[in-house]
C-alpha cells in the first residue's frame, strides 16, 4: 500500500487543475437509480438554490469501482473535480496525496464535532483536519421480504440463519423464486459481510475484515461462511447476471421474488412514488445479525482548485455548506432510504424500516456492535476490499470451488492485497 502510494505521489507532483466555469460545482458520482438520484436531486436543488450551478458526473455502477477509476484519471491528468463521492480508507488515501482542501472553517461554523457521531469525524479527518463532508448512514446487513409470496406459500419469513437456509428450498418447491440478486461483485461481498456478521458475530467480524487477521481469515468460522454460502448460492438464479440491484428490488415488490439482501437504499427505491412501503414488504436484519449493524457512510470530498475564480471556489464552499442542514439532512435521507448522519434530526417522520434502522443504530452503539462495511469500502483499503470481493464472486458462480479452496484464496488475496 504505502509503495503504491510514494510511487503515485511521484506521478503526481506535477498536478494542477484546470480552470473551471464560475460558479459551478461538478460532483461525480455513482448514484443512478431510483431513490438514490431522487436524493441527489434533493442535494442538487439545494446548491442552486444558492445561485450556483451543478454539473452532474454521474459514473454507472453501484459499488463505485468505475467511478473511482474515473476520478483516479482525471486527477492525475490535472482535471479533478470539485467534489467527488468517497468514503472510508479512500478518503485518507486521497488527503494523504495532497488532493483534499481543509474544510475546517465550515466545520466550525456549523459545529460538525458537536452534531456528528465521534466514529464518523475520524473518518472524515486527516491528521485533525475535516476534508470531507458526511451525508448519510446506511444500514447494510436487511434481509427484505415479500410477504405476500410468504403467506401463500404458508411460511414464515425466517428470524434465524438456519430457518433462512431452511426456507429456501421451501420457496424454490412452491414455485417461488427464493432471491433477487445480481451478481455484480459489490452485490456478492454485502451478501457475503451479512452472512458473516451473522456467523462470526461482531468481534470476529472486525478482527477479519477490518484488522485482516490471517487466523481469523482462516477459521474454522469462516469455513462455516463459505460453506453456507455455498447452500444459498445454489438459490440465486441465472438471470443475475446482467440483473441491476434496482432490477432486483422491482422483482421482490412485484411479487417475481420472495427475498432480497441488500442495503436499506432497497428502501429508498420502494419509496420512490410514495413515502410508505408496501405492507407486503418486510424489513428486517439479516437472520442472525439482529443485535449487530453493518455501517456504511457516504460522503463528499472536495479538492483543491487552483487557477480558478472565487466564485467557482464560493461554489465549492456551498456544496459543503449544505449537506449538514438540517432540511437537507431529512429531505435526502427520506429519498435515499438511509439515516441522517448528524446527531440532531427527528427520524419520526421516515418510512417504518428507517425508523427501525435508527432504533437498531442507537442500540448497536450502546452495545459495541456496530462494524463498518467491507463491501462498500468503509472497513479497510479498496485493495482488500477488492481482494475479498474477487474470491467471493468467483465461488459464488465457480460451483466447483470447494469451501476450503475457497479460504485458502481468502488468506491469499488480501496478504497480496497488503
Amino acid at each position: 500500500m504505502i509503495k503504491r502510494l510514494a510511487l503515485l505521489s511521484v506521478i503526481l507532483m506535477a498536478f494542477s487543475t484546470l480552470p473551471s466555469q464560475a460558479s459551478q460545482v461538478e460532483v461525480l458520482h455513482w448514484w443512478t437509480a431510483g431513490g438514490e438520484l431522487d436524493a441527489l436531486n434533493e442535494l442538487r436543488s439545494s446548491v442552486e438554490q444558492t445561485g450556483n450551478s451543478w454539473l452532474n458526473f454521474p459514473i454507472k455502477g453501484g459499488g463505485g469501482n468505475s467511478a473511482l477509476t474515473v476520478l483516479r484519471s482525471r486527477a492525475i491528468s490535472g482535471n479533478p473535480p470539485t467534489a467527488a463521492l468517497l468514503k472510508g480508507p479512500n478518503i485518507q488515501e486521497w488527503a494523504q496525496l495532497g488532493f483534499l482542501t481543509s474544510l475546517d472553517e465550515i466545520a466550525a461554523n456549523q459545529q460538525w464535532d458537536s452534531r456528528l457521531p465521534e466514529f464518523i469525524q475520524a473518518q472524515m479527518k486527516y491528521q485533525g483536519h475535516y476534508v470531507a463532508v458526511p451525508v448519510n448512514i446506511h444500514r447494510m446487513n436487511w434481509l427484505w421480504a415479500n410477504a405476500k409470496l410468504f403467506r401463500q406459500a404458508n411460511l414464515h419469513i425466517p428470524t434465524t440463519l438456519n430457518g433462512f437456509l431452511a426456507v429456501l428450498p421451501q420457496l424454490q418447491a412452491a414455485g417461488i423464486k427464493p432471491i433477487a440478486h445480481t451478481s455484480e461483485p459489490w452485490a456478492d461481498a454485502i451478501l457475503f459481510e451479512s452472512l458473516s456478521l451473522s456467523i462470526l458475530g461482531p468481534q470476529q467480524y472486525r478482527r477479519a475484515f477490518v484488522d485482516l487477521a490471517p487466523d481469523m481469515l482462516a477459521s474454522t468460522q469462516m469455513l462455516e461462511v463459505f460453506t453456507k454460502l455455498r447452500v444459498l448460492s445454489h438459490y440465486i438464479d441465472s438471470g443475475a447476471r446482467g440483473r441491476s440491484w434496482d432490477q432486483a428490488s422491482q422483482m421482490l415488490s412485484e411479487g417475481d421474488a420472495a427475498m432480497q439482501i441488500m442495503g436499506d437504499w432497497v428502501a429508498g427505491y420502494l419509496t420512490k412514488d410514495q413515502q410508505t412501503l408496501s405492507d407486503n414488504i418486510i424489513c428486517s436484519a439479516f437472520p442472525g445479525s439482529q443485535n449487530s449493524f453493518i455501517y456504511n457512510v457516504d460522503s463528499f470530498a472536495f479538492f483543491k482548485l487552483k487557477r480558478v475564480s472565487a466564485a467557482t471556489k464560493q461554489a465549492q464552499v456551498a456544496l459543503a455548506s449544505t449537506i449538514l442542514q438540517p432540511q437537507l439532512q431529512v429531505a435526502f435521507n427520506r429519498q435515499k432510504g438511509s439515516l441522517p448522519v448528524v446527531n440532531d434530526i427527528d427520524t419520526s417522520q421516515f418510512n417504518r424500516c428507517t425508523q427501525q434502522s435508527a432504533l437498531a443504530y442507537q442500540m448497536a452503539l450502546k452495545q459495541n456492535t456496530l462494524v463498518p462495511t467491507f463491501a462498500q469500502a468503509m472497513a479497510t483499503t479498496s485493495y482488500a476490499q477488492a481482494a475479498i470481493t474477487r474470491v467471493v464472486n468467483n465461488f459464488i458462480y465457480d460451483k466447483n470451488m470447494s469451501a476450503q479452496q475457497a479460504v485458502i484464496q481468502l488468506v491469499n488475496a488480501v496478504a497480496a492485497a497488503q
